[in-house]
């Protein structure tokens, strides 16, 4: 693909003004907004390859940015003592009594035997998981959202260099690319468009 005239003023005419925001606002901005570009440029050209050459609809890509954004937070963020000391405990606590309901879950769908018993003890692990965990989860981080909500109101990260979230980020993307995978890879047809619903 050759660059006709009229990319090469568009490119030029954004080259402008990104130096004129930088002359006239600040260059961090410049940068953020470049930055910013780049990104959604990378979001866009995986669009267009799997929904505009391969047919495939997924906009699932958000999904995979907000499980970038979530590593950044936990790593290069720093942590807030007064929403640990709000409910920093009944945060963890309820994340550990989610993934105890699931483990719960999968080991009465693997134990019992196909049938309305083995639906119903399913059911009711899940319903009371869920409810435990909210009892928890849900105080704890209304609690840690009331501290100082205009600018913090999480409980923040480790506290290190940025880029050492990149490959976190990378990690975190591929277990949920992994666990979508795992389950949209079975269905037929669509499978991209009910990831994009699992996301």
């Amino acid at each position: 693909m050759s660059l006709t005239a009229r990319d090469l003023g568009l490119f030029a005419g954004m080259g402008i003004v990104l130096a004129m925001v930088a002359m006239f606002q600040s260059p961090q901005l410049a940068v953020a907004i470049v930055n910013m570009s780049l990104i959604s440029a990378i979001m866009a050209l995986g669009v267009n390859m799997q929904w505009g050459y391969a047919g495939l609809f997924n906009v699932g890509i958000m999904g995979f940015t907000a499980v970038g954004g979530l590593a950044v937070v936990l790593i290069a963020q720093p942590p807030v003592p007064e929403a640990w000391a709000a409910g920093g405990l009944g945060i963890l606590l309820g994340l550990m009594l989610g993934v105890a309901t699931i483990l719960a879950a999968v080991l009465v769908y693997k134990r019992m035997q196909p049938g309305k018993l083995r639906g119903a003890a399913l059911f009711g692990v899940i319903l009371v998981g869920y409810l435990i965990t909210s009892m928890v989860f849900g105080p704890a981080k209304q609690a840690v959202q009331a501290v100082n909500p205009a600018s913090e109101g999480y409980l923040g990260g480790a506290n290190l260099p940025v880029i050492l979230a990149w490959p976190v980020g990378a990690v975190f993307a591929a277990g949920v690319a992994w666990v979508v995978g795992k389950v949209a890879l079975g269905l037929r047809s669509d499978y991209l468009a009910i990831a994009t619903l699992g996301i």
